[in-house]
């Protein structure tokens, strides 16, 4: 992928490292994106940092969204950029 290409197209997945805690939540820490192959058998993924563990979760953007409208105002999630949301795994 160019470099023209990264800046233009938007990614379909995002990239993020999650990390479990002893009471079952869990935060996830943005390090990377993952755009479609245009034959849709693919994906590159650019990561800007690694995480130690090596698990790596992908979520499309319309996902995360979706999970911080609904966990506003019940856990004090803050949706601004570069903050950090604190979720209950399943």
């Amino acid at each position: 992928m160019s470099e023209d290409t990264k800046l233009t197209k938007r990614p379909s997945h995002i990239a993020y490292q999650v990390r479990d805690t002893d009471d079952g939540k869990a935060y996830f820490n943005r390090v990377g994106s993952a755009f479609e192959h245009k034959d849709g058998e693919g994906f590159n993924v650019i990561l800007d940092s690694v995480p130690v563990d090596g698990r790596v979760t992908l979520r499309t953007p319309s996902q995360r969204v979706q999970e911080l409208k609904e966990d506003r105002g019940e856990r004090g999630v803050r949706g601004a950029r570069g903050r950090r949301a604190e979720y209950e795994r399943d």
